[in-house]
């Protein structure tokens, strides 16, 4: 039906599953709880990878800047000013990261603060503890935190080479472990970068080929959510996607305290015109209607189904029972002034039958009732010499 009622529609079609869904197992519920920061997003999301990668990395970097810590501060193991700070600082960005995920900041801005301090943390670490050598080989694992943590090839790319510019600066300042000769360095150094550089190749081609299967995993997403709640011939909103609508309508209460209304209405006599011009021509008259009935009921809020065969529906909100007549009589109108010729019956042209019922937000009534007084006040306009409107009663 267009972009009308877009936004109040898919949000109810769209929703994540719901936390009550029986999981198989305690232990499988925590551990994604956990993993997606208290179940904020699913596996079929694009951040579920960077969320789950964000807690492995920081929990396990609490741990262990927390243990070098705690041995740093009794004097278990050789320390310096400069082994404290970054030990203190590793913990705290770990805390920091871990509680914003919880308190719902964004993914992407925690992400890239996470990669900063990484990048940060890994080389300064060659720095300051290079009296041991294999502080060196740390560095080894950033091309591929760094890919999945910007989730983009280009920074990723940028990031690597960054790296690979700051170890070999490192190794030949004479800032890095101290290392018997230059042959020696040449070999740190050049197996260090081809080592990040082919770690780097396979990641970019990774996050390209996930990008591109995710873009099109939504893509089709999209598409068979559209199929499920829009009638493939008129482009409305199809029955299932009616009774969603007009449960939730019926359980909130309108901001200006205005009347839930609805109309149901079909076409006279559509058998008989199927027969005489045809179902192509049939399906024709259908699409007609669905665009005279968008033309009457074309505030944002309306919201027009087509519930089944001739029978169509319409969901939106009235200041009065006035405005609602109005309305309901600017459609029968507007279709009867289509002019398509009536096989059958006493008028000339095609006409249709509908049923008003006005509702009460926030009542206790439900979706079936009201959908029923509606379709009882349509069979009364058509039992009544068709080509009119009644309004519900009850």
């Amino acid at each position: 039906m267009g972009m009308k009622g877009e936004l109040i529609t898919k949000a109810s079609i769209t929703e994540e599953p719901s936390d009550l869904v029986p999981r198989a197992g305690g232990w499988q519920r925590l551990s994604r709880d956990f993993l997606t920061s208290g179940g904020r997003t699913w596996e079929d999301q694009p951040d579920y990878l960077r969320i789950t990668l964000l807690n492995l990395m920081e929990a396990a970097a609490f741990i262990v800047w927390g243990l070098f810590l705690c041995l740093n501060l009794l004097g278990v193991v050789e320390s310096s000013l400069g082994r404290i700070v970054i030990d203190a600082m590793g913990v705290a960005v770990a805390v920091g990261v871990l509680s914003s995920l919880r308190m719902g900041a964004s993914v992407a801005v925690v992400a890239h603060v996470a990669h900063a301090f990484l990048f940060a943390f890994l080389l300064g670490l060659a720095i300051v503890r290079a009296n041991n050598p294999l502080a060196m080989t740390l560095p080894l694992i950033y091309p591929a935190m760094a890919f999945l943590l910007l989730d983009d090839v280009r920074r990723g790319c940028v990031g690597t080479l960054l790296m690979i510019v700051g170890i070999n600066v490192t190794i030949f300042s004479g800032f890095g472990p101290e290392l018997r000769d230059r042959t020696m360095a040449f070999d740190g150094a050049l197996t260090a970068s081809v080592g990040m550089c082919f770690q780097a190749v396979v990641m970019a081609l990774y996050v390209h080929h996930r990008k591109r299967v995710m873009t099109r995993l939504r893509e089709v997403s999209t598409q068979l959510s559209e199929l499920a709640c829009h009638d493939p011939l008129t482009g409305l909103y199809n029955r299932r996607t009616f009774i969603e609508v007009l449960e939730r309508e019926l359980s909130r209460r309108d901001c200006n305290e205005r009347q839930l209304a609805l109309l149901l209405f079909d076409i006279d006599r559509f058998k008989a015109y199927n027969d005489c011009f045809g179902h192509p021509q049939g399906d024709e008259l259908l699409k007609r209607i669905a665009d005279a009935t968008r033309m009457v009921f074309s505030r944002r809020e309306d919201i027009v189904f087509r519930l089944g065969g001739e029978e169509f529906g319409v969901v939106f909100r009235t200041d009065d029972a006035e405005q609602a007549t109005v309305m309901a009589d600017c459609l029968l109108a507007a279709i009867e002034a289509l002019g398509e010729p009536a096989p059958d019956g006493p008028h000339d042209t095609i006409t249709v039958s509908a049923g008003l019922n006005l509702l009460d937000g926030g009542s206790n009534i439900t979706a079936k009732h009201a959908y029923l007084r509606a379709d009882e006040a349509l069979y009364r306009a058509k039992a009544s010499g068709r080509a009119h409107w009644v309004r519900a009663v009850g």
